[in-house]
């Protein structure tokens, strides 16, 4: 029987491109739009609790954020790296890439757990958390960083799926380890009255099934892609590559979520009730986001194989196709969160009129954002495929520095625009960060080409 990692790289680099585009964007658009819809029930069940502990996990949120950016940014390297490999029929060397690629990743995992574990106080110190929300904050805080090894696993084996083409199965397990976080949550706080520990100690569980999955799914079932410690290998030339296509998205994400922090500043600087309505809208937001992100992700390994197999004219017209689908889609989705703005505020206030007021003002304005992010999500796709992602960093670093944080700025200092200064300095930067994605594309869109490829194929990896 034709093995299906053999199926899906014949659709990726000879079959129907549209098809191939969905099969890849689909199952992680979904897959990002549960995880968003588990935030989001996470939100309406803390309101449950108290306005104050939404405020928590919202400051919280880009703490865990950075924490997550260098798991993301090794696995983006690696789906580069290995898909090369694929598409080049070099399935040994794509192992040895991915047992290299698990080990670094669950290595760090730890060291990142137990550090910010233990200073976990002096980071929100750091981060400017008020005295009103330290104590909710550091418990929520410490017990959600003990998932930190079981997400650098798991983003390795989104990794290695992704390079393989195999997105639906990454989608199916983490549906599972959804709804397990959801059940337990709900038991937590509902019959066992635990609080805010209910969140993150349903993720854990949630991150440890997944992980389960991903041993055995990489590990012992039968498969092409099998991996094993035979393939275990250390190469400097590997290593390299990682950290060549890896850190430049570690420093993407992290920029986004230290933008965050700074923001947060701004916001609760508005009161506590604001910082409520901007945590229940950035959760409506990420789950309408994710719809459209999962077609630059879904893009990436559409790009590297199609590269590796010396095939550039296809990957250009997977770029046009791409970029089609994800600016429909978020028109689509704005035409229908603006009229439903209300009745969506309305089921996360919990009958608070002040949150509910803010939540309201802040999807009318901030919401719009996911034209333009559709645009600068299906850019990144195309710089993380060609392994460019020096373009992703300085995407962020331009979104973060040149435009949202001088306009919150602006606006919060030499306007009387109160808490809607947040809401414009956040939809104008996203515009901007649009057009300057699109423009950086087009300048260097006259040739796709893997980076590091000499380097890597000098003397074989």
């Amino acid at each position: 029987m034709k093995d299906k990692l053999l199926e899906r790289r014949d659709l990726i680099l000879n079959g129907n491109l549209w098809q191939a585009i969905l099969l890849l964007a689909v199952p992680v658009a979904v897959n990002d739009f549960v995880r968003a819809m588990y935030n989001l029930i996470d939100t309406f069940f803390v309101s449950n609790i108290g306005s104050m502990e939404i405020a928590a996990i919202t400051f919280v949120g880009p703490l865990n954020m950075l924490v997550r950016s260098i798991s993301m940014g090794l696995s983006v390297a690696g789906t580069n790296l290995i898909a090369r490999e694929i598409g080049r029929k070099e399935y040994d060397k794509a192992k040895n890439i991915a047992m290299q690629l698990f080990t670094i990743s669950t290595t760090i995992g730890i060291v990142v757990a137990l550090v910010c574990f233990r200073f976990s106080k002096e980071i929100l110190v750091a981060a400017s958390a008020t005295g009103s929300i330290m104590d909710i904050s550091n418990l929520y805080f410490r017990l959600t960083v003990l998932s930190s090894p079981f997400i650098f696993i798991n983003s390795a084996y989104v990794a290695l799926k992704g390079a393989n083409g195999d997105t639906l199965r990454a989608m199916n397990v983490n549906l599972v380890a959804m709804s397990i976080k959801i059940v337990l949550t709900y038991i937590f706080i509902f019959y066992f009255n635990m609080g805010i520990k209910s969140l993150a100690l349903s993720t854990i569980v949630g991150t440890m099934f997944t992980t389960c999955y991903a041993i055995y799914d990489v590990f012992i079932k039968k498969t092409m892609m099998r991996l094993s410690l035979k393939y275990l290998k250390f190469s400097k030339k590997v290593i390299v590559s990682l950290l060549l296509i890896g850190i430049p998205i570690i420093i993407e994400k992290s920029s986004i979520s230290f933008s965050f922090i700074v923001v947060n500043k701004y916001v609760i600087d508005f009161g506590e009730k604001v910082l409520a309505g901007y945590g229940i809208t950035n959760r409506i937001n990420s789950l309408f986001f994710s719809a459209v992100a999962g077609f630059g992700t879904g893009l990436a390994p559409i790009i590297s194989q199609n590269l590796g197999a010396g095939q550039e004219k296809r990957a250009k017209d997977g770029i046009k196709k791409t970029y089609l689908m994800a600016l429909g889609i978020s028109l689509f989705i704005i035409s229908i969160v603006l009229p439903l703005k209300y009745p969506l505020a309305e089921v996360f206030s919990n009958g608070d009129s002040a949150v509910l007021y803010h939540t309201v003002n802040a999807i009318s304005v901030y919401s719009i954002s996911v034209i333009p992010w559709a645009i600068f999500q299906v850019t990144n796709g195309i710089f993380q495929g060609t392994g460019h992602t020096k373009y992703n960093m300085l995407i962020s670093i331009m979104r973060i520095y040149c435009f949202r944080l001088p306009l919150i700025i602006a606006f919060t200092k030499f306007t009387d625009m109160s808490e809607y200064s947040i809401w414009y300095g956040m939809l104008v930067s996203n515009i901007l960060t649009g057009i300057f994605a699109m423009a950086l594309y087009y300048i260097n869109c006259k040739e796709l080409r893997l980076i590091g490829e000499n380097y890597l194929q000098k003397e074989g990896v």
